[in-house]
């Protein structure tokens, strides 16, 4: 019997049960059940489009504003009569089993799972290495909208026209627009990804103020990115007549002419390129399906020039271990290097960490091999979007309230609930193959092909900073950045290696510090005793008394419990009575200090190093979990 909140609907002989239809799911009041009746009516329509294509579910449960989740292996509450597709993961791992909409059924029963936005893969079930056309995505930049992108799509579909190819456009129902290349012809993704791609790069060498190829969001500031990596056999695209889940109200993916598209950048009006559910089935009525012909029309792609278009990099690669790795370092040096050489990026406050995705799960892994998972689940369940076959490098990280990385905030985020996320540096491996042996150059091109930002938050990427060496220290000083890293395009990615490649220029003093000690106080102790190691010796190099509140010597009292021992680890104790200003480390004070086993690593920040080797203005940042002790050594700029 089905219960208040469920309807049966006899649909096509299928019982289809729909659930909560007065909930709205947008803020402008667009409820499911407005949701499940606009699929309904635009069924007849959409379906071709979506027959036989396997679907990742981009669900919605409980609206826009909230949070949504993407589902590639069918849910375990899928009926029997939805058809689903076994597609093979690289992993070799068990298939996942995506959902196909091949009738209405199947079209209401994922409208009712709060699947708002439809998204398809080019290719039709059986034959997923064979895309049935070329899509071209245009995203504007910050400064350029809708109208900006149908000025490309002009541009592009110049280029096709002139290669004897027909374009069909279609607004996205969000920022952009997609313009698609029916082919319905033999061809692999390995032939359409880089004919899309050297179009692409060849429009930005020739409209270099409005065009953009790569997927850097620094450089699309007024600008179209034209997305060719959308030609994949991992990626999907927005289904035209698919609703968008992207603003207060439900606008509607929808193909347009291009004289429809000439008329709205002639009057500069980009609302003529947005359809709310109403408007877009009765133009459908008026005009019908302009993109029928994506469906039908035959077209070969021409060869272009010789090295048009570049050839796959993978190819060759061997195959990755998909295991922890120990991350590559960056020297300290006194300034930064110039040239066209380097490229600069900023120097995050936070955790280094790998993300392995493989065999449908991620590992999120701490510099020193610790996971992570458990401490940042929000980070490691955005990544499980991530292909398998995928490894990334890049720095956990927390935002003060100017939106700047601190690590204190980092430290206390479950207290403050600062914002944290996953920056992006590095792609080490990818559909299964090692990328350490490529140049940086490389990775970063294939980092952009990855789509890794199209995970949104709380994952991003950590764009390049295209400047000179002193206009970027002066924005970071002003910034009051921790710091920068500048690393060599052509290197490779060492594990483990501190070679010259990567280098770091630090803006604001800090250091990691073993604690070797403390001299207990009223609040469990005045001060830590910490220092660095130097070979197998441990060096004593300062008391630091500031930077804790109540909690935070409450949580350390209990970390030193299990660490007690009456061996002071220190080499050069005890100090002469003169060896610094304030209270010495004399063999009378060390009578007051309890020692520890030298296992805990703290990030300490100062003012500077002493000529005595002691730092002054000490102040605590934090514990570093995520580094051995052993290899805290006093870091000195090259």
């Amino acid at each position: 019997m089905a219960s208040r909140n469920q309807q049966v609907l006899p649909i096509e002989g299928r019982e289809v049960a729909v659930t909560n239809l007065d909930k709205p799911l947008y803020p402008s009041g667009f409820t499911k059940g407005q949701v499940i009746d606009f699929y309904i009516r635009v069924s007849e329509w959409v379906l071709p489009h979506l027959a036989g294509r396997p679907i990742t579910l981009k669900r919605y449960p409980n609206g826009v504003t909230e949070k949504h989740f993407y589902e590639k292996d069918a849910p375990r509450f899928t009926p029997p009569w939805v058809r689903t597709f076994p597609v093979p993961r690289r992993s070799g791992d068990a298939a996942i089993r995506y959902v196909v909409i091949d009738d209405l059924p199947a079209l209401v029963w994922c409208a009712n799972t709060a699947s708002l936005e439809l998204h398809p893969f080019l290719h039709r079930a059986p034959e997923i290495e064979r895309p049935t056309a070329l899509v071209f995505d245009l995203d504007p930049g910050e400064g350029a909208d809708v109208l900006t992108c149908a000025s490309v799509a002009f541009l592009l579909r110049d280029k096709l026209e002139s290669a004897g190819l027909q374009a069909f456009a279609k607004v996205s129902g969000s920022k952009g627009l997609q313009v698609y290349v029916p082919l319905n012809t033999p061809v692999t993704y390995a032939e359409t990804q880089p004919y899309a791609r050297g179009l692409a790069e060849e429009l930005e060498r020739e409209h270099a103020g409005l065009v953009v190829s790569a997927m850097a969001k620094a450089q699309r500031q007024k600008k179209v990115f034209i997305d060719w990596s959308q030609n994949s056999d991992f990626k999907t695209t927005v289904a035209v007549y698919s609703l968008r889940a992207k603003s207060a109200k439900p606008y509607v993916s929808m193909p347009v002419r291009w004289e429809d598209l000439r008329a709205a950048l002639d009057a500069g009006n980009a609302g003529e390129l947005y359809f709310e559910p109403e408007a877009a089935l009765a133009r459908l009525e008026r005009v019908g399906d302009l993109f029928q012909p994506v469906l039908t029309l035959k077209q070969t792609l021409r060869k272009r020039r010789a090295g048009d278009a570049p050839g796959d990099a993978l190819r060759d690669l061997p195959p990755a271990a998909l295991a922890y790795i120990e991350p590559m370092r960056a020297g300290l040096v006194a300034g930064l290097p110039e040239g066209a050489r380097w490229q600069y990026e900023i120097k995050f406050d936070g955790y280094r960490a790998l993300a392995i995705k493989k065999a449908g799960g991620v590992e999120l892994l701490s510099r020193n091999n610790r996971g992570l998972n458990g401490r940042f689940p929000r980070i490691a369940a955005a990544l499980e979007a991530l292909a398998d076959g995928t490894m990334l490098d890049g720095e956990i990280v927390a935002l003060d309230r100017e939106g700047r990385p601190a690590f204190h905030a980092l430290q206390n985020y479950r207290n403050t609930a600062r914002p944290i996320y996953y920056y992006v540096f590095d792609l080490l491996a990818w559909r299964g193959k090692s990328l350490l042996h490529l140049p940086l150059s490389r990775r970063r091109e294939l980092l952009a092909e990855a789509g890794i930002e199209r995970l949104g938050e709380p994952i991003r990427i950590s764009e390049p900073l295209h400047a000179s060496a002193a206009d970027v220290i002066r924005a970071a000083r002003e910034q009051k950045l921790e710091g920068i890293v500048a690393k060599r395009l052509d290197s490779i990615y060492q594990p483990g290696a501190k070679s010259g490649a990567w280098v770091k220029c630090k803006l604001n003093p800090g250091q990691e510090l073993v604690i070797g000690g403390y001299i207990p106080g009223a609040q469990g102790f005045e001060s830590l005793l910490v220092g660095y190691h130097e070979g197998a010796k441990l060096v004593f190099n300062a008391k630091v008394k500031n930077g804790f509140v109540p909690r935070v010597r409450a949580e350390l009292m209990q970390r030193f419990r299990s660490l007690e021992t009456g061996v002071c680890p220190f080499a050069n104790l005890p100090e002469p009575k003169n060896a610094r200003r304030g209270e010495a480390l004399t063999a009378e004070v060390m009578k007051k200090c309890r020692w520890l086993k030298p296992e805990l690593v703290a990030q300490i920040e100062f003012t500077e190093w002493t000529a005595a080797n002691h730092l002054r203005h000490s102040r605590f940042a934090g514990l570093r979990d995520d580094k051995d002790a052993r290899d805290v050594t006093r870091e000195v700029a090259a």
